[in-house]
């Protein structure tokens, strides 16, 4: 069986990952969207897709670009079966431009595929009964716990990695990592910061800002000046907010093995690679009570919160901090590696994809 990651590489690990898994489940995997547009796509007995919009290079496709995908759908449905990973509802890429070409890339390829594969049972409870996707096949297969991309670096102790990143190992690190996508997630964070108000505290926002949001050069004084208070502000909240860059794996590593909890900033996310990654390096998790993240928070009876409820974030938050001190963090380290390892998530892809193979 010859099966093809219609994906290019990214600085999410997750494709890599799973395709770690499926090779060592038997299955070796090609990768590529070159590989999707090309001739060379009709050797493959499965055609995999990810995000839809990496098929046009993680952008908006414009109207000429759309009949050409559909008339590739159409090419490959009685030669290969066709699997969508549903990451997201709608793309993080839509803006109030862009959202009605993403929405019909979206339901192109959901309505194309011969099977979807959902995260959790919310994101396929969403989906099941929808006309355009009944009758396809839906399976549950979770996010990976990454747990062999960052095995070399687990068991570096959480005072190491709060000399390497310069953190204060005297106080109660709280994680919010990923990029801030928007300032509805800054105020989410900056808000419940406020209200918790625990000097004992500190919060690291990596992927805060951008690089030239803050200016310290003296030939503009009044830009000096803004970035000065902003930063003084953030320094007597301690907040160490860091601007947006590419880490090493050995990079994302440290900052979850200096946390003592993580918070998940997001809004009405359908899923986030922040909570295996928690789990992982065995951190007590905060999260919203949303999609695919709040589905599995409640399941490992970590806390949640409703982003719109400043109150209900705050105590989320001091329930996590109360837990990374009893345990918690074991806790959700033996239920990741009981249910979302590597080659556990690679091994049901793998059937997956052999059920569909049987079905034809």
């Amino acid at each position: 069986m010859n099966v093809l990651f219609a994906f290019d590489g990214d600085l999410n690990p997750y494709v890599d990952v799973v395709r770690a898994g499926l090779a060592a489940a038997g299955r070796p995997t090609d990768v590529g969207t070159d590989k999707f547009w090309s001739d060379a796509l009709f050797r493959h007995d499965v055609v995999h897709v990810q995000w839809p919009e990496t098929l046009f290079g993680w952008r908006a496709p414009t109207a000429d670009e759309m009949a050409r995908l559909r008339r590739r759908l159409r090419e490959i449905q009685p030669r290969a079966q066709i699997v969508l990973t549903r990451h997201n509802a709608v793309s993080h890429l839509a803006t109030a431009k862009n959202a009605a070409i993403f929405r019909e890339l979206y339901e192109l390829v959901e309505s194309a595929c011969d099977a979807m594969i959902h995260m959790g049972e919310t994101s396929r409870a969403q989906c099941i009964d929808q006309p355009h996707l009944r009758g396809k096949r839906h399976v549950t297969i979770p996010l990976p716990v990454f747990d062999e991309l960052y095995a070399p670096y687990l068991d570096v102790s959480r005072a190491e990695a709060c000399r390497r990143l310069g953190l204060p190992a005297n106080r109660k690190i709280v994680l919010a990592f990923g990029n801030f996508r928007n300032d509805g997630e800054k105020n989410l964070v900056e808000s419940t910061w406020r209200a918790l108000g625990d000097p004992r505290a500190c919060l690291v926002a990596a992927r805060w800002h951008s690089p030239r949001t803050y200016g310290f050069s003296p030939r503009h004084p009044v830009c000096l000046l803004r970035s000065l208070r902003q930063m003084a502000r953030a320094r007597w909240r301690h907040m160490r907010l860091e601007p947006k860059r590419n880490f090493t794996d050995e990079e994302v590593a440290l900052y979850f093995a200096a946390a003592d909890v993580v918070f998940i900033q997001r809004l009405d996310d359908l899923n986030s690679g922040n909570l295996p990654m928690a789990f992982l390096f065995r951190k007590a998790v905060a999260g919203p009570g949303v999609g695919n993240i709040g589905e599995w928070l409640r399941k490992t009876n970590n806390p949640v919160f409703d982003p719109r409820k400043p109150d209900s974030c705050r105590l989320a938050l001091q329930q996590a901090l109360e837990m990374s001190a009893t345990g918690k963090g074991e806790e959700n380290h033996a239920y990741a590696m009981a249910h979302w390892t590597t080659k556990q998530v690679g091994a049901a892809h793998a059937r997956l994809y052999e059920a569909l193979a049987a079905a034809r």
